[in-house]
């Protein structure tokens, strides 16, 4: 039996970062331009942003 020692525990808010987003657009003046209606991490980093305040 495989033991699995590095588990996939969720993305850090440093993955969900717009830049790397495939709809990512650019930035002007300071504001993100995005290709898709809403932003498709959202959830991803809603929890990313709890499992940062309960490690803190």
């Amino acid at each position: 039996m495989k033991r699995i020692y590095n588990k996939f525990k969720g993305y850090t808010l440093e993955d969900c970062d717009c830049r790397y987003c495939l709809y990512y657009r650019g930035r002007r003046k300071g504001k993100v331009f995005c290709l898709a209606d809403g932003c498709v991490c959202a959830d991803e980093i809603r929890q990313a942003k709890k499992r940062k305040e309960r490690s803190s």
